[in-house]
Formats: C-alpha cells, structure tokens, sequence
C-alpha cells in the first residue's frame, strides 16, 4: 500500500482465474464455474513471452484509490 495526501492506493486480490486454452497469439481465463455462472475472458498476446500452460491457476489483483470520507451537507 502507499499513501499520498490522506489518500491510500491498494492493490487487492480480485479473484482467481484458470487458463482453459492458449495458442499462439491468445490465452482464455475461465472463473465462475464453481458458483453456477461460468466465464471467460481471452487475452490477446504473444504467449511465447509469458509461461502459462493449460490448467494454471492465476490470481487477479485490482487496484484502488481509498480516501477519507468527505463530510457532505444534506
């Protein structure tokens, strides 16, 4: 975490996602499943840079901005 101006930056595991196919140019993320909504999410890149294999397990991360509550008038 890092902090700026009352102002804290995070970056939170989002959830995690199987490889279920790659080819050369594309992989495919698949999560969901096991709670009755499966999705996918195909990824665009050349695959030789990376070393993902069929059936790995990935972790996404999301960042966010968290800052004091700010007092509003009603």
């Amino acid at each position: 975490m890092e902090s700026t101006k009352g102002q804290m930056r995070a970056i939170l595991p989002l959830l995690k996602a199987r490889i279920t196919d790659r080819g050369p140019n594309h992989f495919t993320l698949s999560f969901g499943s096991e709670y009755g909504s499966p999705t996918t999410i195909r990824i665009s890149c050349q695959t030789s840079m990376y070393d993902l294999r069929d059936g790995d397990l990935l972790t996404l991360y999301t960042e966010v901005l968290l800052a004091k509550p700010r007092s509003t008038s009603v």
